[in-house]
């Protein structure tokens, strides 16, 4: 179980507080977070094929979710494979002119 006390715990669930919002907020509004607490009351009169249909609904809704998500962090792991690609060939690349520096001051010396 996560520690509460730890700050990169802390911040994580934040953040997966927020990506969750923000893709079921296009999907279906009842099921954001802070609603969440408030269905019972807001649904307490509905009729038992109502509640039927909604929870169907319900069903479609974290199924959609799903899918949004495994595409969210398809483009979440491919912008870190760049990301890391890229620094690579920076650090690739001033390794290299640090190396042709060194390279031409000994060629330098024995001229």
């Amino acid at each position: 179980m996560p520690n509460p006390a730890d700050p990169k715990t802390v911040d994580s669930a934040k953040l997966a507080e927020q990506i969750y919002d923000l893709l079921m907020a296009e999907i279906e509004p009842d099921l954001l977070l802070q609603n969440l607490p408030n269905l019972d009351e807001k649904y307490k009169s509905e009729r038992e094929e109502e509640k039927s249909a909604r929870l169907k609904r319900y069903e479609a809704a974290y199924a959609e979710f799903d899918r949004r998500f495994n595409e969210f962090m398809a483009k979440v792991h491919e912008e870190v494979r760049a990301s890391k690609r890229g620094s690579l060939a920076a650090k690739e690349a001033a390794a290299l002119t640090q190396e042709q520096a060194a390279l031409t001051s000994l060629e330098q010396a024995f001229s």
